[in-house]
């Protein structure tokens, strides 16, 4: 699988200014989290140096899911309206929302495309970010939830699914011949799921059985790790390389499983109604936690955790740098 460039891009944007505040400052560019508020319709944009909210943008309503679109850009995802909206983050200003979708849950961008999950009318609708236009509505069966995307798409389903499903493209706007293809899961209702660049492993949450599984795409589970409890959210640490991070909303916690083997490497509490994680480079670690309407900044070389109040409901969250 080719490595997203955006997430190249950003990762080493946030490596040049991951020692600490004072570089990043002086290399002109400071790590922001943009968290989604669902019930402000907001996206907050929180200064992971100083940790402190540093601005709010007006989005449609019911913001859920989060993805860094290229070091300038976001994509916000808005359910309860059928709305996505793409964000400058460096004027911190709605460039443009795309409408007509049925109930767009997550989002996911490789290159120049996003890729939107649209669970009511069965879709992986795809988006050219430079027209900024909708190029593609791929059919997807079994209300589709959560998507990763690298050379193919991944993309999970609602209960009572047992598998993951494998979109690949001839090109990567959605035109012209796709085909499909099946991972199963240990059980049914793979919830988030997580791509690891440059391989064929990805990782699932798995909502009825609880923990979080490995799979590759030879159709066979590389570990399934049930002691991660009932995880939600999983996030491939693209910066360690060998570890992959979930959280769990009760007892709220966020932990680490080394990637090939599933081996618990670290637990890290006080996130209540832990979600969405998102990486600042090496120096933080990020977790949205929803019962305390608060962002969480864990610093990697201290583990200290510093909570951050953004709003009610807090869900997606994403890092870019801006000037």
């Amino acid at each position: 699988m080719r490595v997203r460039r955006h997430v190249l891009v950003l990762a080493t944007a946030l490596l040049a200014v991951g020692a600490g505040a004072a570089p990043a400052r002086e290399s002109g560019g400071t790590p922001v989290a943009f968290v989604a508020v669902e019930k402000e319709s907001r996206l907050v944009a929180v200064d992971l140096t100083a940790k402190e909210v540093v601005g709010r943008i007006e989005v449609p309503k019911g913001p859920r899911n989060v993805a860094a679109a290229d070091p300038r850009h976001l994509l916000v995802t808005s359910p309860p309206v059928g709305a996505v909206t793409l964000v400058d983050t460096f004027t911190r200003r709605v460039v443009r929302v795309f409408r007509g979708f049925g109930r767009p849950l997550d989002v996911a961008v490789e290159g120049r495309y996003g890729y939107v999950t649209d669970s009511r009318r069965d879709e992986l609708v795809v988006i050219d970010l430079e027209r900024r236009r909708v190029t593609s509505r791929i059919r997807v069966a079994g209300r589709p939830q959560n998507v990763a995307v690298g050379d193919v798409a991944l993309v999970t389903h609602n209960l009572p699914e047992n598998f993951v499903t494998i979109v690949s493209f001839a090109h990567p706007s959605g035109r012209g011949r796709v085909s499909f293809g099946r991972v199963r899961v240990p059980a049914p209702g793979a919830g988030d799921v997580s791509e690891q660049p440059d391989s064929a492993y990805a990782y699932v949450t798995l909502r009825k059985l609880g923990g979080l599984a490995a799979i590759d795409w030879g159709n066979r589970v590389a570990f399934w790790s049930g002691g991660a409890g009932f995880a939600q959210h999983a996030q491939f640490d693209y910066v360690h390389g060998r570890r992959v991070w979930g959280s769990v909303p009760w007892p709220g916690e966020v932990f680490s499983l080394a990637s090939r083997t599933g081996r618990q490497l670290r637990r890290l509490g006080g996130c209540p109604g832990a979600g969405p994680i998102a990486l600042g480079g090496r120096a933080w670690l990020i977790a949205t936690c929803k019962e305390a309407d608060a962002l969480a900044i864990w610093d990697t070389r201290t583990w200290k955790r510093t909570l951050v109040r953004v709003g009610d409901r807090p869900h997606g969250v994403a890092v870019a740098v801006v000037p």
